[in-house]
């Protein structure tokens, strides 16, 4: 949940029910503020208050994105500070980052784009906490998340999952080691839709997914002509790449498909030569972004 400015919230509702679960976190807050609770802390708290189940990702989600628009409204506000140390507090004054006009979010939004993007020496994204951090509490961390979010995201970065990391650099969350196995999973899936949905509105008309009668998905099937996709986030993969087209291959078997079926691999970016010249041996299609539009290098 993206929580919006408070100029632009008469054009924004949270619900009746996330205005309750929103009160609720802001009252939780309030009354651990002396004890100068860690974000983990307040969490947890919450989610008692709130009778929720963080073990469950719908319902941790619920908690979290209630914690949040508190925590936001409750620091534009000035009645509580995030700390670098990631606690909170009452403010102090003196030594405060000072509050930041809506009209100098940009200059927030420059300061953070020199931090350098990629991070040079660590991983290629951030979190909007390590922007914040890595500013030195020159702005508050309200101001940073909100100069990110209506300058930044989608115009020189992108967010997956709370990471941002450069507009067009896919593989740079991919590369990220703090991510899990399971987290890795996650976000291919999440980056593959993602690919998908942008190629299927350039293409200008409904192409949806293939599914067999064992089970199995193509992502996408252009019945049109007769073309099954298999899409890759990485294209930089050699072998991810050469795994999609092994799978394409494999849908093309199934449910007496016509023996003319084409395939193909839909990938961010164009590959190697060697992946290029691989795919050609095996009659497989290749289709990846240019610009603004997309490459399609199908067979006959």
């Amino acid at each position: 949940m993206a929580v919006p400015y408070p100029s632009d919230r008469q054009r924004s509702s949270y619900g009746a029910e996330r205005d309750v679960r929103n009160a609720v976190a802001t009252k939780v807050i309030l009354e651990s503020l002396d004890e100068t609770p860690s974000w983990e802390l307040l969490v947890d708290r919450i989610a008692q208050r709130l009778r929720l189940d963080l073990s469950s990702a719908s319902q941790r989600s619920k908690v979290q994105d209630a914690f949040l628009a508190a925590e936001m409204d409750l620091e534009w506000s000035g009645t509580v500070v995030y700390a670098l140390d990631g606690t909170f507090r009452r403010p102090q004054g003196q030594g405060d980052p000072a509050a930041v006009t809506e009209g100098e979010l940009r200059d927030v939004a420059d300061a953070v784009l020199r931090l350098g993007w990629p991070n040079p020496g660590h991983k290629k994204s951030r979190t909007i906490y390590e922007c914040f951090v890595e500013l030195g509490g020159r702005y508050r961390h309200c101001d940073v998340y909100w100069a990110m979010h209506r300058h930044l995201k989608d115009f020189k970065l992108r967010v997956v999952r709370a990471h941002w990391m450069l507009q067009d650099d896919l593989p740079a969350m991919l590369a990220n080691p703090d991510l899990t196995i399971e987290e890795r999973q996650e976000l291919e899936r999440e980056l593959e839709r993602d690919l998908v949905q942008k190629y299927v509105a350039w293409l200008g008309r409904r192409i949806t997914k293939r599914r067999f009668t064992n089970g199995r998905e193509a992502d996408l099937f252009d019945s049109t002509r007769g073309l099954l996709i298999e899409a890759k986030i990485d294209h930089r993969d050699d072998v991810l790449i050469a795994h999609g087209m092994g799978q394409a291959m494999y849908y093309r078997s199934l449910d007496a498909l016509p023996i003319d079926t084409k395939i193909a691999v839909l990938i961010p970016g164009r590959p190697s030569d060697e992946v290029v010249r691989l795919l050609d041996i095996y009659d497989v299609g290749l289709i990846h972004p240019d610009g603004d539009s997309f490459v399609e290098m199908l067979r006959s």
